[in-house]
């Protein structure tokens, strides 16, 4: 039988300790949301079912080429996280290296276990996610999406959703292997 340690999910406390910048008396902080909007880090939740990228497919029709996405309801979910990140978004979309971490909740199915530990080891998968989110960030917080240089993503069973925190790295950072 698991502990109840082993249960605890890995973002909500135990294990490693968080490298989160601490908030700074500057730092605009949202009181019902949590959120915190600084000069080098923001954060902010967004409540909804995670919607991955998906694939591009092609074709040609009448000698003309013809896109499209095979992600239903795509277009929504990046425009609901492009709306939540425009209210912290800075007056111009940073420039240089920044670093990301995406903490997704995904709904636990029906079938799945009650009593123990379950991982969302299917689909949708954790790059595709992350991709989603990243695009609906760029030109809104990061003027382009290759300007990520650190990135943490997680996904788990819980409320639908993403925990995002942006930040701009230094030229003093070290990256964690």
């Amino acid at each position: 039988m698991a502990t109840k340690q082993s249960r605890r999910k890995p973002h909500g406390g135990g294990g490693r300790a968080s490298a989160r910048p601490p908030i700074l008396p500057e730092d605009e902080v949202h009181l019902e949301t949590g959120a915190v909007k600084g000069e080098s880090v923001i954060r902010f939740q967004v409540r909804g079912l995670p919607v991955p990228q998906g694939s591009l497919r092609s074709w040609v029709v009448n000698g003309k080429p013809v896109i499209t996405s095979t992600a239903k309801g795509l277009g929504s979910w990046r425009r609901l996280v492009a709306d939540v990140a425009q209210r912290f978004a800075p007056t111009e979309p940073w420039a240089g290296p920044v670093g990301i971490e995406l903490d997704f909740g995904i709904p636990k199915p029906k079938s799945a276990p009650k009593r123990r530990r379950v991982w969302p080891d299917k689909r949708p998968d954790l790059d595709k996610l992350s991709r989603a989110v990243l695009d609906a960030l760029t030109y809104v917080i990061f003027a382009d999406d290759s300007q990520v240089v650190h990135l943490r993503a997680t996904k788990d069973y819980g409320a639908p959703g993403v925990a995002v925190e942006v930040r701009r790295v230094s030229d003093d950072d070290t990256v964690e292997a």
